[in-house]
């Protein structure tokens, strides 16, 4: 039949956010565009109504049903013409305007009408107008976008947390949905978390505690508290803890009392896709709720996590895990299956790619055992402070102790730039190697191979010159010089080695060959103070 109308309406978030919910309800729309279909005896075919969904970013246009259902029965050619309120109730996207308005739509016959805008498919020289429509909606979007963005800004800037769900450990104030709160049942777990990994054990291990001890993780908790709308775990599950989920909590700042927020944004008002946005560019506002941890703990949970040491068997890392590395290749070394001896299992150091090449290219550094590594820490130590008693360990000593001298700052300096020649020499090493692959002179797996190692050791570079910039740049530390104090404090009272004096008073080890002269290996340490 001619004259048959498909009506289109659509209200979206965009208008409630732009404050257009009364003027563009859904009746409205529905009753002005009857009346212009019957005024000009026009048949209605259907009613296609969706309600808060989005017209604007690429991509929104298949998640609306009616829409989607719409274009279908267009498609079939079950009615000739579509009637909207305005162009932008359709579409705010330009792309989807010139696929079916200016495109799709004139291959099946079909009509698009808009009163607002007075879009006319049918009207010669309207097509200008129409796409100039489409220009000022997307303008519309920007500016929209940008106007939300700013109001979220000021209010993130205000300490008020945002996000939909409270982190795992909080929950939102009945009194204020902007403000965190302890939650009773789930601080405590939280807090366990920081516990186990002050003693030692990974996010592996963790996690494993966890389900073993049958404690919901924290989307199950979600879906207990009635958070969630959709459930992913059947009721007798209590859903797994994973690795990354421990590493999510272990990283998170808020549970020290601080909001942490703009973490991730949209590439563009137009897309769905985040990307994360950078430290320095995150919106951090400190002490604006009860911490679970404190801060002391949270910044030494972050100094363990910076060696990026890996668990042993046991769930535990070994005692010596990120501190000891390879002299001549500068890799660190890494704990090996024990060796037998009259004493039973000894673990040991090894050149982390000791037998990753040929018998002529490998590093000359031995195996070293970690009973070796601790006893000479034990005597060094002795041997500085022997004649130190705990009560003379006041903070103008500790002070004093740390002083970073000037000759440092030199020997990290050059380092620094010896690094950085590293690098560009490694990036043409990559350069010319490409070319070879290209020019067919090596075979594919022969550029795989190469270039592995080139990236991982552009990797360790990059590491180490972030540790350097942070010592280069770093100030006088009061949490470092009560956490060396703290160290110290303990190996005077038992002069015995443990993770904490390792982590608070060595910054590195270095291992070498054996010396033919004295039959001893090179072992070369960098203390807190040096």
């Amino acid at each position: 039949m001619k004259n048959t109308v498909a009506i289109y309406v659509r209200l979206s978030k965009e208008d409630l956010d732009s404050g257009e919910r009364d003027s563009e309800s859904i009746q409205n729309q529905k009753s002005m565009l009857f009346n212009y279909a019957a005024d000009r005896g026009w048949q209605i075919y259907n009613i296609y109504c969706d309600e808060d969904y989005s017209g604007a970013y690429s991509g929104a246009d298949n998640k609306r049903p009616e829409f989607n259902r719409m274009i279908n029965d267009a498609s079939q050619k079950k009615f000739d013409i579509i009637l909207c309120k305005s162009q932008s109730r359709f579409s705010r996207n330009m792309e989807v305007v010139e696929q079916y308005i200016h495109g799709r739509f004139a291959e099946w016959g079909i009509r698009f009408v808009s009163l607002i805008d007075n879009a006319d498919t049918e009207i010669k020289g309207n097509k200008k107008s129409r796409q100039i429509n489409s220009l000022i909606n997307e303008w519309y979007l920007e500016d929209l976008s940008d106007n939300i963005r700013a109001v979220f800004k000021h209010k993130m800037e205000q300490g008020e947390f945002l996000a939909s769900f409270p982190p795992y450990g909080y929950s939102k104030d009945k009194n204020n949905k902007n403000h965190l709160i302890i939650n009773p049942n789930t601080a405590p777990v939280v807090k366990q978390i920081f516990e186990w990994h002050s003693e030692g054990y990974g996010a592996a291990k963790i996690s494993r505690m966890l389900n073993d001890k049958g404690i919901p993780n924290p989307r199950k908790q979600q879906e207990l508290d009635g958070l969630r709308k959709t459930y992913m775990y059947s009721p007798e599950e209590s859903g797994r803890w994973s690795t990354t989920t421990i590493g999510d909590i272990l990283n998170n700042q808020v549970y020290c009392g601080d909001v942490v927020q703009h973490t991730v944004e949209k590439v563009s008002y137009k897309s769905t896709v985040l990307k994360k946005v950078d430290c320095e560019e995150r919106i951090i506002i400190r002490n604006m709720h009860e911490p679970i941890i404190s801060r002391e703990v949270f910044e030494e949970t972050q100094l363990r996590l910076s060696k990026h040491r890996k668990a042993t068997g046991t769930g535990k890392v070994h005692i010596l895990s990120g501190k000891v590395f390879c002299h001549y290749c500068g890799k660190p070394m890494q704990k090996n299956h024990g060796v037998s001896s009259k004493a039973g299992h000894v673990g040991y150091l090894r050149c982390r790619d000791k037998y990753s090449y040929a018998a002529k290219d490998r590093c000359p550094t031995p195996n070293i055992r970690i009973d070796y590594i601790l006893e000479a820490l034990q005597i060094k130590l002795i041997e500085k402070f022997k004649d130190m008693a705990v009560d003379n360990l006041d903070d103008e000593f500790i002070a004093e102790l740390l002083n970073k001298s000037d000759d440092k700052h030199v020997l990290l300096e050059a380092e620094l730039s010896n690094l950085k020649k590293e690098q560009e020499k490694i990036s043409n090493n990559q350069r010319n190697l490409y070319a070879d692959r290209l020019n067919d002179i090596i075979s594919v797996e022969e550029y795989l191979n190469y270039n592995k190692g080139f990236i991982e050791r552009i990797n360790e570079i990059d590491k180490r010159i972030a540790e350097i910039e942070k010592q280069l740049n770093k100030k006088a530390d009061t949490q470092n010089h009560k956490n060396v104090k703290k160290a110290l404090v303990n190996f005077l009272e038992t002069k015995c080695i443990d993770r904490e004096i390792i982590d608070y008073l060595v910054e590195r080890i270095e291992f070498g060959e054996i010396n033919e002269e004295t039959g001893n290996p090179m072992l070369k340490i960098f203390w807190a103070w040096d």
